[in-house]
């Protein structure tokens, strides 16, 4: 009789088969379903906050071809009077007709400094927007006002890019 613990009654270790890839185990089919919902969701996110801001760049981009008028003399007066345009556009679509359309002169101004962290709307430069904007356009090539009117397109950029969305109390109707 065989002796049942003897070395010939031994065979070799039957190793299983490696896993396969396919079908993944729950947890990464879990894993998968939530990075493709925080991709949509980014997605969805990024997509409406570059939607709610277009109107930032489309103001932007006309600044920039505004400032571009400045060059020669009798572009300068039509430069402010245009930035004037265009910072009531941008203030209309950000804030509302009913909010910005009857604003004017130093109210006009004030509202600019509100919606705007820091805004210096009311110094010299922003005066520009209500004093110079009918005024003959020999005063607008001193070279005092050339500061200013570099001052005040610089101000212009700043507010389109960064004013506050949402109105100011003062101004809420």
């Amino acid at each position: 009789m065989a002796d049942p613990v003897s070395l010939k009654n031994m065979y070799d270790i039957i190793e299983p088969s490696a896993a396969g890839f396919w079908p993944p185990a729950d947890g990464v089919w879990l894993l998968g379903a939530l990075v493709l919902v925080w991709g949509i969701v980014a997605a969805l996110v990024l997509w409406t906050r570059r939607r709610k801001n277009a109107y930032r760049r489309a103001g932007m981009q006309a600044l920039r071809n505004i400032r571009l008028r400045l060059d020669t003399p009798d572009g300068k007066n039509a430069a402010v009077r245009e930035l004037a345009v265009l910072l009531k556009r941008v203030a209309m679509t950000a804030f509302g007709r009913e909010t910005v359309a009857t604003l004017n002169g130093e109210r006009w101004l004030a509202f600019l400094d509100d919606t705007l962290v820091g805004g210096t709307f009311s110094s010299p430069a922003g005066n520009l927007l209500t004093h110079m904007i009918y005024g003959p356009s020999h005063q607008l090539l001193d070279e005092a006002y050339a500061r200013q009117i570099d001052e005040l397109f610089h101000l212009a950029g700043r507010w389109i890019e960064k004013h506050r969305s949402t109105v100011p109390v003062a101004y809420a109707t």
